[in-house]
Parts: C-alpha cells; structure tokens; sequence
C-alpha cells in the first residue's frame, strides 16, 4: 500500500495525536515520539514522497528534540523508577538517605517515649513490676555481653547496678532497695559457690541510697510546685470572676440590661445564701452534684433559658452523662456531641458562636458548660437546649458560665472544708475550704501558710476593719466576721489566710497592712489594732480559730 505524503509539519496529523497523547498522559509502548519516528523514516526513504511535501531538516531537528524532553519528563513523572539511568552518585547516596530518614524518624519516636515513659506515674502494679523487669534486664545483657563474669566484679564499671540505680531516681529508695535484693538473688542464683564480692555490693548499695534519695527529694519539690500552681491558678479564677462581676455591676451596664431581675452580684449573693440553706437543711446529700434542681432553676431565672439539663459526667470507662436536673423538654445530647466534647476537652463554655465548630456537624445545643474540679477534671455538665433571641448574647451566656462556676466553687470548698464545718458549723464555707485545703498542703507536701486574726479596738473600728479588708489584695484571702443579719456570736474581726508563708513572711505582710491602716487613720496603738497569727497544719487548728474568734481574746 502506497503511504500518502506527509503534511507539513505545523499541521501533522500524527504531530497533533502526540499531542493529544501527551496532554492525556497516554505514553506509547516506544518512548520515542511519533513525529520523530515519522521523520526517521522519511529520512530512511532518502526525501520526500512523490507528491508530497520536502522534508525540512531544521523544522524537524527542533520538533525532536522538543517532543523527546517533553517525553523524558513525562516518562520521570510517571515512573520515576523506571526513569532515566540514574548516576553512580545517586545509587549510592539514595540507600544512605533513606538510612537517615529512617535513623531521624526512630531517634524522634525513642524520644517521644522515653518523655512518656519519665511523665509516666504508675501505681503500685506497675511499680513493682518495674522494680523486677529493669534489673532482670541489665542482667541479662551482661550476662549476654561477658558470660564468664556478667556482674563485672573487679572489671570497671559495675553494669548490672544500672538497674537499682535508675528504679531508685524513679520511684526512691524503698523500691531501689527492693531492686538490689534483686540483683543480689541474680547473683546467687548464676555464681554459687563464689566468694562474696562486699565491696562490690556496699558500693553500688551506697550509690542507690544516694540516687534514691536525689530523686525522693525532687519528686516532692515537683509535687510541692504542683500543688501550690493549683492553688494559685484556682485563686487566679476566682479573681477573675470577681473583676468580671464589678465590670457588669457597673451602673452603665445595669441601665443596658434593664429586663434583668438584677444584677449578677445580687445573684451570686443570692446562690451562694441558697446553697448554704439547702447545704444545712440537707445534710445527708452526698450525690455528686447537690441542690442541682435547685440550682438549674436559678440559673433559668436570671438568665431567660427556656429549655435545659444538668448532667452528672462519668470519664471512666467511656464517658456518661446522668440527668439529675432538668427544666423544660430537653433531648439528651449524645455522648459524641461535638459541642459537649469540646466543652468536656477545653473546660470552658463552648456555644454556637465558637469558631472551633465552624468545621465538626452541627449540634442541636445552644451551649455546653463544664463544672471543673480541683484536679481540673469535668464533674458535671449543663446543656441549653432553647432561649429567646433576645437573651442569646454573649454576656448573658457568660453570665451562665460564672453562676455555674461560683457552683463548682462552692462545691469545690465544700469537699475541701470535709470535717471542718462540723468544728464550727456557722464558720464561712470558703474560709472551711481554703482552710482545709491549705492544712492538707501543709501536712501532705510541707507547704506553710499561716492564718491571722484581726481586730480594732478604736471609735472608727468598723472603718479599720474595712480598710483592711480593701488591703488584701496580694494572694490573701480574707472574710468579716460577724456578717451583719446572720446572728454569728463575736466581737468584729477580719480573718485572714497567708497561703505559702513563713513568720518571716507574715511580719512582712503585718507591717505593709499596718503602713496602709496609718496612712489613712493616723498612728494607732498596738491596743486599738492588733494580729495574731497562727501556723496551718496543728492539730484542732479550726477548733482553735474558732475559740479565737468567738471568745474576742
């Protein structure tokens, strides 16, 4: 069959189904484009066919060497393996790089654990576990590595000792103890009839006692800075609230917020005044959650909800929630609520407003508040199912969050107070709880606080006293005492808790409460104003402030 002549070379149709090939990714069996097979058979033919048009060697010298780079990148794109042949550089050079990303990726994960593994704080099981498998461990490895001697008695480094060493940095020297007797079995058991090495055992026994009590010693500073942020971060919130409070107990805000029944001051007086009448009508209430009706139809009222529930929220196994309230008809949330488990995850309110669940399926809650407890774990939960348009606005949402907050809080000093309040029944609850609470520190972890009782003998006392209560403003915490209309039996007093300081500490904070009060009354006796102080952490130490305050000596 005669083949017709070719067709220039812009208008090929065999140029324009490589093309087409090209752009659809379709690579021919032959890497060799069509367009240049075509040419090298013209030139084979030695021309142009008759009737056909000249072959062009430049057109053509171009068209290939386009058409073959072309070519080559795709072939490179689509199978790299199968690419051009590569360099003796890079074939050797490829293995040593996948080498290093490996090496890199695994020092990465051995770091990630080994943070892990010292973060981690087992209970007893496991401590003792530890205590039998880190020496088992190092003993066999050097049983592994020096058969004739795998203890390295007389030969430099005692190797096996690694073992009670590093149980007795972790845990103390009880279990580091624990482990050498271990070691010492090892011995008995894979050297009979030797001679017993004392230097070899004194020694590393002296060296775990010392690493023991190192790590004994850093654990309880650890624990010590543990417990005093929480404190002051626990301190920190309530602050925190009490500026929100005066910043919508303005006299502007009250006027935008006429429709209100009050002011948010009024209402944390009232709930607190609530719960301690329900706490001492009720006093065999021991659920997790007390007075929770009561106090979701509190919240109902001051801030215009319609529908919503309080749960009580269980982590362990899988996460519960128990309704123990309810106003309104409310659906139970599902468990896997993306509103309820970002609340329950971030321990703050999350609503539809939060950015953070512009992206997870919408929920059929309007907002999700955690009540948090001193280990900052969620406790409890209330949901709102529907409000007014009108009352769905950022600060009565936040309103909601601080009510619920002061009822964490005030269930969060109850659990603190514990037997305290049956010392002294008519005593503050949170002067029970930061008391109790600061005695625990103090008995627990060593941490001193002290407390101090003031009093004014002068024709202004009342206004000392107030002065002195406006003083406190450095991390003490301090209450009145007597409340007016609450018949409580004393002479006036304000108590006072130093949390986290010595006599020397307290000396200084006398003195600069002491500058305070002259500079606005003048020079007073120490007969008109007076402090006495005691140490957090004695025995019948309640019982103690209690005579303190009720006996006026």
């Amino acid at each position: 069959m005669t083949r017709p002549a070719d067709p220039p070379p812009r208008n090929n149709p065999d140029t324009a189904s490589g093309a087409r090939k090209l752009a659809g990714h379709e690579v021919p069996a032959d890497s060799t484009p069509a367009g240049l097979r075509s040419a090298r058979r013209r030139r084979s033919d030695g021309g142009a066919n008759a009737g056909g048009v000249g072959f062009d060697p430049a057109k053509d010298t171009i068209y290939s060497d386009f058409s073959a780079s072309v070519q080559d990148m795709l072939d490179a794109l689509q199978n790299p393996t199968d690419g051009g042949e590569r360099t003796r550089a890079q074939r050797w050079l490829r293995p040593l790089l996948v080498a290093w990303i490996v090496a890199h990726r695994s020092a990465g994960l051995a770091r990630l654990m080994l943070r892990r593994f010292i973060r981690h704080h087992p209970g007893l099981a496991g401590r003792m576990l530890e205590t039998l498998l880190w020496p088992a461990l190092f003993v066999y490895l050097a049983f592994i590595s020096n058969p004739a001697n795998p203890f390295f008695i007389n030969e430099g480094f005692p190797w096996p000792w690694l073992g009670p060493w590093l149980i007795a940095l972790r845990y103390g020297g009880g279990y580091g103890a624990a482990a050498s007797f271990g070691l010492l079995a090892a011995w008995a058991w894979l050297a009979p009839g030797t001679e017993f090495p004392r230097l070899y055992f004194l020694g590393g026994a002296i060296a775990m006692l010392i690493a023991g009590e190192f790590g004994s010693y850093w654990r309880l500073r650890v624990l010590r800075l543990q417990e005093s942020l929480r404190f002051l971060n626990d301190k920190a919130e309530r602050l925190t609230r009490r500026l929100y409070l005066v910043k919508l107990s303005h006299d502007e805000l009250e006027y935008e917020m006429v429709d209100r029944p009050g002011t948010l001051r009024e209402s944390l007086i009232e709930l607190r005044s609530m719960m301690d009448r329900y706490t001492r009508s009720n006093p065999h209430d021991l659920s997790g959650l007390p007075g929770a009706q009561m106090m979701l139809d509190f919240v109902v009222t001051q801030c215009r909800v319609e529908t919503a529930a309080l749960y009580e929220v269980r982590m362990e196994p899988v996460l519960q929630l128990q309704r123990v309230a309810a106003v309104g008809r409310i659906v139970d949330p599902p468990p896997d609520d993306p509103m309820v488990l970002r609340a329950l995850e971030t321990g703050h309110q999350v609503h539809l407003q939060d950015a953070l669940l512009e992206k997870a399926r919408r929920s059929s809650l309007i907002a999700a508040t955690p009540l948090i407890s001193t280990e900052r774990q969620p406790f409890g939960l209330m949901v709102i199912g529907n409000m007014p348009f009108t009352a769905l606005t950022a600060e009565n949402l936040q309103t909601v969050a601080v009510l619920l907050e002061s009822y964490a809080d005030y269930l969060r000093l109850s659990v603190s107070a514990g037997e305290l309040l049956k010392v002294w029944p008519d005593a503050p609850r949170g002067l029970a709880g930061e008391f109790g609470w600061l005695t625990r520190l103090r008995t627990d972890y060593g941490l001193e606080s002290r407390c101090v009782v003031w009093r004014a003998e002068h024709a202004r006392g009342e206004e000392i006293l107030d002065g002195l209560m406006e003083l406190h403003s450095r991390g003490e915490t301090a209450w009145r005492w007597p409340l007016a209309g609450t018949g409580q039996r004393g002479a006036p007093c304000v108590i006072a808790l130093v949390p986290f300081s010595d006599a020397t500490a307290v000396r200084i904070y006398k003195q600069r409460l002491f500058d305070g009060i002259t500079q606005r009354f003048g020079e007073l006796s120490p007969q008109e104003l007076s402090a006495f102080d005691f140490p957090l952490g004695r025995e019948q130490g309640f019982a103690r402030l209690r005579w303190l305050v009720e006996s006026a000596q």
